[in-house]
């Protein structure tokens, strides 16, 4: 299906049919995304936010998508395509708890209705750390934080780095919560596709590819995010150079195993599920 040539991937001219690929809509995807029109150009890019991309891969709308990590472990349909994730290994900064009492006294948690992997952990960190197991409520797209009646509010992705004021005295950065418990940094999301009867290969190295000049060309992302969002370019770029990782390795394998595994124990995932890998 692919040629190879000088390092680039090459179509060849029987690679037509077009893939519908899902892109999440946030600063934190985008040195996934950002060569991947001139790396895989039959490819039909859609954006959205994170639990919508999930909903529709599900639903077999999208052919590959960048969705939850927690999600690779909900179908034995799915894998994951490549080494390429969104990660942290300490403070994500985009991946906030707030709260109004100290995190052993939360009765009451609003999720963002984004997320799924941060609301999973949320919730297995509020259990298996502080002893806790609140009533969840959904935060709606679009509403403001400050109007929920809540003891703690978890905020995902550009909403949550552009928030003006927290709606809750106490921050927690979720990614620094779950790397000081496990020892291992935080894996958000994948690059997830059905039928792992196909083969997927040439794909799994053109995400890797287009990871790759992602990364090559964070100044220009920094720089365009900075616009769009309204934040500083020093805060982007360190955002994307510092804060987040973007290649699975060994301590990535093992967060997700663990994660798995607690999210089985709380009913959020199927018993026994595994992460099928193609690079």
């Amino acid at each position: 299906m692919l040629e190879m040539h000088r390092g680039e991937i090459q179509p060849r001219q029987d690679d037509v049919e077009p893939l519908r690929v899902g892109g999440v809509v946030y600063l934190n995807a985008r040195p996934l995304i950002w060569a991947l029109p001139s790396l895989c150009p039959w490819a039909r890019i859609s954006f959205d936010v994170p639990s919508r991309l999930a909903s529709q891969l599900a639903a077999k709308e999208l052919d590959v998508a960048i969705v939850p990590a927690i999600e690779a472990f909900r179908s034995s349909d799915y894998v994951v395509l490549s080494d390429a994730c969104i990660a942290a290994a300490d403070f994500a900064r985009s991946v906030v708890l707030f709260s109004r009492v100290p995190l052993e006294k939360v009765r009451t948690l609003a999720v963002d209705a984004a997320s799924r992997t941060s609301a999973a952990v949320s919730r297995i960190l509020l259990a298996e750390k502080y002893g806790v197991f609140p009533e969840v409520r959904e935060l709606p797209l679009g509403d403001d934080p400050a109007s929920l009646d809540c003891d703690a509010i978890l905020m995902i992705g550009d909403r949550a780095m552009t928030v003006k004021r927290p709606p809750l005295p106490h921050v927690h950065d979720l990614a620094a919560e779950w790397c000081s418990w496990t020892g291992l940094p935080l894996v958000f999301a994948v690059w997830v596709a059905h039928s792992p009867e196909r083969d997927w290969s040439h794909v799994a190295r053109i995400f890797a590819a287009a990871r790759d000049r992602g990364l090559a060309a964070l100044d220009i992302i920094a720089r365009k995010a900075a616009a769009d969002l309204g934040l500083s370019y020093t805060l982007c770029y360190e955002y994307l150079a510092r804060d987040l990782h973007f290649t699975m390795g060994p301590k990535e394998h093992e967060s997700l195993d663990l994660f798995g595994r607690l999210a089985a124990k709380y009913g959020f995932v199927p018993a026994n599920g595994r992460l099928r890998v193609i690079n």
